[in-house]
């Protein structure tokens, strides 16, 4: 029977969905994060949680690892896109194989999920970046099930979700390709409920919000939030990583859950057939490539992704070195450190509402948020030049 351990689970789900006997549950621990609980009275020991866990399983280096710089060669696809539309792109090639993908949406009520995307008109939910811990759900299963009967995949997620995809099929499949990503660390979708109650009171009726977009920052953390008034009109709102508790605390790595400072992933061994992340701090590396409103780190980790990323034509992509992708990548080089404050974060959420946290952060982060309101009034041309000269 698994022994979970509660400072290395991931809560990828592989233990829950492939349990013979469903006996294994969720159960909520520090900052509302999931964990699976085993009734033991039903339990008949098989064996096979412990069989599908991907904790203790060693990671093996690619053998034939090979690394972009990317983006897309359409303009409508670049401004939808959180980087360099490379995800967009390796999607396009399995539609045109009838095939389906398997990506991380953010539905009713602010929820993020895994879901199953079979069209292209459904394809912009699995867009943009969901900076929370998605819930698998049973996407595993119904994976299996697309590749069993021959349907080629792409399943995309947390590089933690895609080791446990694969232990939960237990064998490889031509058919499918995993796209992991760069992950800094999780949040929990309780914690970002919390935010969401104070949120409302702050913009209104949420119709939709996006960590990352390009609208009024260019390619940056800046965000929009879409709010619909009482007319039932849209309207854009900027959603800024300094004046919000919970973007502010995700991006300083307050937040994560706790196996995040310890992650094993973080580092150039990579468990998908491909990589993905921005590619951050690319201007300084002087490509012939427009990277200006934004640019993929693309990473083939194996022959089967090269050959699908050679029958792609929508990219303009350069090749560089990882070495050179995980200058500016921290989590290519180590895990995000843990923060003395992640305590009182955690107090916080025991112990307010939404809108008293936020009342701390502003009483107590002033000067990051002064000089957040001082950067979003430079130009986005001109924080262009700056990063080019960053070495």
């Amino acid at each position: 029977m698994l022994n979970i351990d509660l400072e290395k689970c991931t809560g990828c789900g592989a233990c829950v969905q492939r349990c013979p006997k469903q006996c294994i549950s969720w159960t909520t621990k520090e900052f509302g994060f999931r964990y699976p609980h085993i009734d033991e009275h039903t339990c008949v020991k098989c064996g096979m949680c412990d069989k599908v866990c991907p904790i203790n399983k060693k990671l093996v280096a690619p053998a034939n690892q090979k690394v972009y710089a990317a983006v897309h060669n359409s303009a409508e696809v670049l401004a939808k896109s959180t980087s360099g539309g490379a995800f967009t792109a390796l999607a396009d090639a399995i539609f045109e194989q009838n095939g389906v993908i398997y990506g991380v949406a953010m539905q009713d009520e602010m929820q993020v999920k895994h879901i199953r995307v079979e069209s292209k008109d459904n394809f912009a939910k699995l867009r943009s970046s969901k900076y929370l811990q998605s819930d698998t759900n049973d996407t595993y299963k119904l994976a299996e099930k697309d590749l069993k009967q021959g349907r080629v995949v792409l399943y995309s997620g947390t590089p933690c979700q895609i080791d446990g995809l694969k232990n939960f099929l237990g064998k490889n499949y031509d058919n499918l390709y995993t796209v992991d990503i760069v992950c800094h660390g999780v949040g929990s979708q309780a914690y970002f409920d919390k935010y969401m109650d104070f949120a409302k009171k702050r913009y209104g009726k949420i119709d939709t919000l996006r960590f990352r977009s390009k609208e009024y920052t260019g390619w940056s953390c800046g965000g929009v939030v879409v709010v619909v008034d009482v007319d039932k009109k849209k309207k854009k709102i900027p959603y800024r990583d300094f004046d919000n508790y919970y973007y502010s605390y995700f991006l300083s790595g307050d937040i994560y859950r706790k196996c995040c400072y310890s992650c094993k992933y973080a580092n150039t061994k990579r468990v998908g057939d491909f990589s993905l992340g921005d590619y951050w701090g690319v201007e300084a590396l002087k490509l012939a490539l427009p990277t200006e409103n934004g640019c993929s780190l693309l990473i083939a980790n194996d022959d089967r992704a090269m050959k699908l990323l050679n029958s792609v034509t929508e990219l303009n992509k350069v090749e560089t070195t990882i070495e050179q992708a995980a200058h500016c990548n921290k989590q290519l080089n180590e895990p995000s450190k843990l923060p003395e404050s992640r305590l009182k974060r955690i107090q916080e959420f025991e112990n307010m509402t939404g809108e008293e946290i936020q009342k701390v952060y502003l009483n107590t982060h002033r000067k990051l948020v002064v000089k957040g309101m001082l950067k979003s009034m430079i130009p986005y041309k001109l924080k262009l030049l700056i990063r080019s000269k960053r070495k």
